[in-house]
């Protein structure tokens, strides 16, 4: 069965929600991403850290479309550990830095600030572009109308 490990270990749990609440966290991904960039040049550290969130949100979006949430203390790196498995294998890379971006993202946030440099906030925010778009090419097409408000009819 998929993601029994994870199952076991308590990391992930079987969840169902609606294809309008996965595509609200797919919204909110965007918005999130889109944010970061208007503000990246206002606070480094923020920037990174909703870009960050804004990939969260992405990244739940496609755990929830698979039937699973994250559980435990490290909701964060479950839901990344879930995509190391569920994700394709040319996405292990992706996952790997997805880490060291909750690592950093965690330090920002939680020790100090001033820790981001213009280059990581905007390589985040690239990234997180990039990341969201990817996923998107993942989801069932109807999730992916909502989510762009139907802006998707046209290009089918």
């Amino acid at each position: 069965m998929p993601f029994d490990n994870l199952l076991r270990q308590r990391a992930i749990e079987r969840y169902r929600v609606s294809d309008e609440e996965i595509a609200g966290h797919l919204q909110a991904g965007k918005h999130d991403i889109d944010f970061a960039s208007s503000i990246a040049g206002q606070d480094l550290d923020w920037a990174f850290t909703i870009a960050y969130n804004g990939i969260l949100q992405t990244s739940l979006a496609f755990m929830y479309q698979k039937g699973y949430r994250p559980t435990g203390e490290a909701k964060h790196y479950n839901t990344f550990r879930f995509l190391a498995e569920a994700l394709p294998h040319e996405y292990a890379a992706r996952i790997s830095l997805l880490q060291r971006l909750r690592a950093k993202r965690n330090q920002a946030v939680y020790r100090s600030r001033g820790i981001v440099s213009a280059r990581e906030a905007t390589d985040m925010i690239a990234f997180s572009m990039q990341f969201y778009e990817e996923i998107l090419g993942l989801m069932p097409r109807d999730i992916v109308r909502m989510a762009r408000g139907d802006e998707e009819e046209d290009r089918s």
